[in-house]
């Protein structure tokens, strides 16, 4: 499996190959793709791929008539604004998911996306990419949605939270309900 910016990559005109990519994320985004999201990638111009915190990128894999897509991830705003990622059926449950996240989190330096708690495959995903959920709130559906982030724009060092207590001599302790944050590496 290769993984590219779609920006990088050379091959045909760019509102073909966009067409291309809104129409497998609406045929492989088993319709768990908000339309926002899928408005502001097939809206999305080159010249916003050079805006911080916008990436397209694409996952491909060597077949018989050449390199053929397998999934696509595409965030605006580090994930604030959109954040999506579609693997086609045949790639699924090799990573190939986690590994367009990873590479998101190398391109932008931080991340967050919102996942509704039902999507237990999502949720493996962004885990296994070193997300952490932060918050519950009900999305666009109405279904309780987790908000997840990079670690590092979460304030947590390597098992507890960050606080100003941190620095005294007193004990760190972790309250109910309290983040636990797990070190990625």
């Amino acid at each position: 499996m290769q993984i590219s910016s779609l920006y990088d990559a050379e091959s045909g005109p760019w509102n073909r190959q966009l067409a291309s990519l809104v129409q497998f994320v609406r045929h492989h985004g088993e319709r768990r793709i908000t339309s926002d999201s899928c408005r502001r990638l097939a809206r999305l111009t080159p010249e916003q791929l050079r805006v911080p915190g916008v990436s397209l990128l694409v996952a491909t894999v060597r077949g018989q008539h050449g390199r053929q897509l397998s999934g696509i991830s595409f965030v605006s705003g580090y994930g604030k604004e959109s954040c999506l990622v579609a693997v086609h059926p045949y790639h699924r449950s090799k990573h190939t998911g986690t590994a367009l996240l990873i590479a998101q989190l190398q391109r932008l330096g931080s991340l967050e996306c919102y996942v509704a708690s039902d999507n237990s495959a999502s949720l493996k995903m962004c885990f296994n990419a070193g997300l952490v959920a932060v918050s519950l709130r009900n999305g666009p559906t109405g279904k309780p949605t987790l908000l997840l982030r990079s670690p590092q724009s979460t304030g947590c060092n390597n098992l507890l939270p960050v606080n100003d207590e941190a620095q005294s001599d007193k004990p760190i302790t972790s309250q109910e309900g309290e983040l636990l944050c797990r070190n990625p590496s």
